[in-house]
């Protein structure tokens, strides 16, 4: 099971995941891009929260991913 953390200033939204099951994978992986394509980092970290790894690119088999909004200047 994978999990994604989408940070924006609402809070935070939870979308999970099974690797095995093609449908949600491509729903998570959809909606990875689409944020991605807005300006959104996106962090792999482990479910106990260890440091990770910047994503470029949506991987089924990561535990957690963590997706920032991109920083605004003001």
């Amino acid at each position: 099971m994978g999990e994604m953390a989408i940070l924006d200033r609402t809070g935070d939204t939870k979308i999970i995941w099974d690797s095995a099951n093609e449908d949600e994978v491509e729903e998570a992986k959809r909606t990875f891009k689409n944020l991605k394509d807005k300006g959104y980092a996106a962090y792999s970290v482990n479910k106990k929260g260890d440091k990770g790894e910047v994503m470029k690119k949506f991987d089924a088999e990561a535990e957690r991913i963590i997706m920032a909004p991109p920083l605004q200047g003001g």
